[in-house]
């Protein structure tokens, strides 16, 4: 193979079984295969590695397999892309620098563990020895949300932890690694879908008057540009590392041996857009991102409620005072960070639910046009997909109402 030397495979071993001396492993075999199409990302390409390995001392063989992430090597505009941004660096930087020591403060495993990293390359856990997705005949019950509200509390409270016990600011000590990589005006597909969310909110069948097109055209593309002021570091509440990205793809389940029906923990996965920020985001994410509109209505106080008694409760075990966000400091920025958990919904819904059999072929076939797609202008590529893809204006128009509805009853707060 040529994604790792055999001395790199060796270290991996070695780093997997530290119980073996490194002089006593050998290296059998190696092979790797193409993730899934379900597993392909914007930001990468996922393989299936494995490793057989004989320790000759011990005389004893195992097999080791694990979960690789690379810069694209099949498409160049992508891997140009992923360059550009940074994502690997960062990536590679927070499994090596920054996530080990949270881990440190947590009773369960928050992340994968990485057994090697380089620019370009991520050799992780394969989670789906223990773990996986749900399937699509599974719906989330409030129980799912509870259970990935836990997993949040834990993360953002060890965090805490990290900071109080260790005496350092987190975004102070690794600044050049914890920036902002969606929501940032030098990001292009960030940009570029703004002007998505315009062109389809002058499309959308309610705004079909004069008033509510002036305030499009005129108004709402400048409001959208003030989303990168919520996800800096918050001067209302403590921030906390967070994850920022915890869409249901990123999200992997265990369940008991006999296949009961509710998960008993879960593990998150990319984290690529890890900032140090509001609490509050990484749980709007998931409750806009996941929960389908009319059932976060119906979870929403719930599932706050839980999220902050679950944080509470592990201020409490690692021996910090429970107040450190306080339960009305925290619903308080939710409400404030409504803005921009609206926006991450109205710029994610329209990829997320393209289908990655759309997007893969898309991507493949016109890969230069497809980075334009994603860098420039994204007005033809949505309407392409509307021909192709019956329901799918519907389902991406329902978070720009709500976006432009909430814009225009609050104007007064962002102008």
């Amino acid at each position: 193979m040529d994604l790792l030397s055999l001395e790199e495979c060796l270290l991996i071993a070695q780093r997997t079984l530290p119980e073996s001396d490194e002089s006593n492993l050998k290296i059998l075999k190696s092979e790797l295969h193409q993730g899934s199409n379900d597993l392909m990302g914007y930001m990468g390409e996922y393989y299936k590695f494995r490793l057989i390995v004989e320790d000759t001392l011990k005389q004893e063989q195992y097999n080791l397999e694990y979960f690789i992430k690379s810069l694209p090597r099949k498409n160049e505009p992508q891997r140009e892309e992923c360059e550009r941004k940074g994502v690997f660096l960062k990536e590679s930087a927070l499994y090596t620098k920054v996530l080990p020591k949270v881990q440190k403060y947590a009773t369960k495993k928050l992340f994968p563990k990485c057994f090697y990293s380089r620019n370009d390359i991520l050799v992780l856990e394969d989670l789906t020895q223990h773990y996986r997705h749900l399937k699509p005949s599974e719906i989330y019950t409030i129980d799912h949300y509870k259970l990935v509200l836990e997993h949040l509390a834990e993360l953002h409270a060890s965090s805490i932890a990290w900071e109080e016990k260790e005496h350092l600011n987190i975004q102070e000590s690794f600044k050049d690694v914890l920036n902002e990589l969606l929501l940032s005006a030098d990001n292009s597909w960030f940009m570029t879908g703004l002007k998505a969310i315009v062109f389809l909110a002058a499309r959308h069948p309610k705004y079909q008057n004069a008033e509510a097109q002036s305030f499009i055209k005129n108004k709402l593309y400048h409001l959208l540009s003030k989303a990168e002021e919520f996800v800096a570091p918050s001067k209302t509440i403590r921030n906390v590392l967070c994850h920022r990205d915890t869409w249901d793809r990123n999200i992997f389940f265990q369940f008991e041996k006999d296949t009961s029906v509710l998960p008993k923990a879960c593990c998150i996965v990319d984290f690529q857009l890890t900032k140090y920020c509001s609490p509050a985001l990484d749980v709007l994410f998931l409750l806009y991102i996941v929960a389908p509109a009319k059932v976060r209505e119906e979870i929403y106080e719930e599932c706050l409620e839980h999220y902050h008694k679950s944080l509470e409760s592990h201020l409490i075990r690692l021996g910090l005072p429970a107040d450190i966000i306080t339960r009305e400091n925290f619903l308080e920025e939710c409400r404030r960070m409504r803005f921009a958990a609206l926006i991450i919904w109205a710029l994610t819904e329209p990829q997320t639910k393209m289908s990655v059999s759309v997007s893969n072929s898309l991507r493949a076939a016109e890969p230069e046009k497809f980075d334009y797609y994603l860098n420039c202008d994204r007005s033809e590529l949505l309407l392409r997909v509307m021909e192709i893809k019956p329901g799918y204006e519907e389902t991406i128009m329902l978070p720009i109402q709500e976006l432009v509805d909430y814009l225009r009853e609050n104007e007064n707060l962002y102008a």
